[in-house]
């Protein structure tokens, strides 16, 4: 609806005004009126409408400096004006001030509604060109933003020339100019389901970047960050580089349910070897990602490690086993992290830092997931600054692990999940493994963890908040939704993939979940990308 404001001394003419606008016959609302100049002014300050209809001659401020003024506070405001006087020189006046519409009285109503719908098709009309104008603004934008990416991506890449890549910098409003560069690639990492977190931890990674004005943060794909550090002075660019890391990586896992690797090229002089820091980086980043543990990892640090011993790693994540672990089980988990670790001092140090890392984020998190504050379930749970010194030795990193895994278990069993957590962790894991298998059924996952069905199916639900029957269909539908945007499997081959066996029914149940068929599912992700 459009705001309509009338100004107008006469009380028949105004009465005459209110009654046509608030007939219903058209898309208007009547928003304040007035009998004179003065007093309009200080309500359409307020109320802000979008037509204003007045007369010429009114008491204390005329109709023609009405106009003036509240054209110059609301400047988007449409005027009719209303007059007995068919004089040129007000039309004139008129049209200089950017008056829209002239009307002599007397004026009938269906000449008024003639009139205001006129001015709100040409309200419409202008909304529709400012809209593509600021759509347009958008997409210049957005493909700046774009070349600028793709263009940095070049440059570190080594496709760009030195003697281009000064010039173009200069035209991009990027400054090259340094002592010495160093790339760092940084790696996102987190399932289907929480792809939305993605763009918040790229949120939180500009964050960190914004206010360094020697870094250059710039996306490379959906789920890897490149950043461009240069040096202006004397300080250590690589010790940058892992503090910089390392903020990134604790603020990222702490906030998000991203998983952050970090490679760290090697230290160039020069802008033409930036490919060599870049390529050194890479190779950092592919050592991270395969061995299974997310780290900050650099140049140097690679040869410190024995890649051997990093193969036999299983890689499994130490979230999971934290959530049905017992006591019994936590030397086997030391031990496993003493083999992990090797021989060497250097290697001693830097894994198992990054394995106490992983320990303090996992365990913070479930604690929180568990209602608790883990400063006051774990006081001596360490602090970032903390972890070199317990990683010092084998036997500090050892006394550390079993104080924090002993304590956090008492704690885990003593809340009111406590009870039944394993098998819940436990049925829940035989789901995820077999939600594909058709004959899964609340009979079938109470006899893996050895109660009966009526049983299970009452402390599921009480400590789940949810039915089986909910989580296995939640599980599926996930499921469903990374093969609709990572396969081109038919809708019907998909249901059967995921444990449906009625195509039919999988669309409904889907639908019934998401709002949209799995059809619309896959075209709305593929248009948003």
């Amino acid at each position: 609806m459009y705001k309509v404001f009338i100004a107008e001394d006469e009380i028949v003419v105004r009465e005459g005004l209110r009654n046509t606008i608030q007939s219903g016959t058209g898309p208007f609302v009547l928003a304040g009126e007035a009998s004179d100049g003065e007093m309009a002014l200080s309500i359409m300050k307020d109320v802000k409408p979008d037509i204003l209809i007045t007369d010429i001659r009114m008491p204390f401020v005329d109709g023609l400096s009405l106009c003036r003024i509240i054209k110059k506070i609301l400047p988007w405001i449409k005027i009719i004006i209303i007059s007995g006087h068919d004089e040129f020189q007000y039309a004139q006046e008129a049209i200089s001030i950017g008056v829209d519409e002239y009307l002599l009285k007397p004026i009938s109503a269906s000449d008024m509604l003639e009139t205001l719908n006129k001015l709100v098709d040409r309200i419409e009309q202008e909304k529709k060109h400012l809209s593509s104008i600021e759509h347009l603004k958008l997409q210049a934008q957005s493909s700046s933003d774009l070349i600028r990416e793709r263009w940095l991506t070049d440059l570190v890449t080594g496709i760009v020339k030195t003697e281009d890549a000064l010039e173009s910098a200069g035209d991009m409003g990027i400054d090259l100019i340094a002592h010495s560069y160093l790339v760092a690639i940084i790696k996102l990492s987190t399932s289907l389901e929480n792809y939305s977190d993605l763009i918040t931890a790229k949120l939180h990674i500009n964050s960190l970047i914004d206010n360094q004005e020697e870094v250059l943060c710039f996306s490379q794909s959906r789920d890897t960050i490149i950043l461009l550090l240069m040096q202006l002075v004397s300080e250590s660019l690589e010790e940058t580089a892992y503090t910089l890391g390392q903020a990134i990586k604790y603020e990222v896992e702490r906030n998000t349910r991203c998983m952050v690797a970090v490679g760290i090229g090697s230290l160039v002089e020069r802008i033409g070897s930036l490919s060599q820091s870049y390529a050194d980086a890479e190779k950092a980043i592919h050592f991270s990602v395969k061995t299974g543990q997310k780290l900050i990892i650099g140049t140097h640090d690679l040869s410190s490690f024995s890649e051997i011993d990093f193969l036999k790693l299983d890689g499994s994540s130490i979230s999971e086993r934290l959530k049905y672990v017992k006591k019994s089980g936590v030397d086997e988990i030391i031990a496993q992290y003493v083999t992990m670790i090797g021989n060497q001092p250097l290697q001693t140090t830097l894994i198992g830092y990054y394995l106490l890392y992983d320990l303090m984020v996992a365990i913070s998190k479930i604690i929180d997931e568990l209602g608790g504050d883990v400063q006051e379930v774990i006081p001596s749970l360490p602090q970032k600054t903390q972890l070199s010194e317990m990683a010092a030795s084998k036997e500090t990193f050892c006394d550390g692990v079993k104080l924090i895994l002993d304590t956090f278990i008492e704690f885990r069993d003593s809340r009111s999940a406590g009870r039944y957590y394993e098998m819940i962790q436990k049925a829940k894991q035989h789901i995820n493994l077999h939600f594909a298998d058709q004959d899964i059924s609340l009979h079938s996952v109470a006899s893996i963890v050895h109660v009966s069905p009526n049983h299970f199916s009452t402390i599921f639900s009480q400590e789940t908040g949810e039915t089986f029957i909910e989580y296995l269909t939640g599980v599926r539908i996930n499921k469903s939704k990374e093969l609709l945007l990572t396969t081109a499997l038919r809708s019907a081959d998909i249901a059967y993939e995921v444990g449906f066996g009625d195509p039919h029914y999988f669309s409904f149940i889907f639908k019934k979940h998401t709002g949209i068929s799995p059809r619309e599912f896959r075209t709305g992700n593929k248009a948003q990308t």
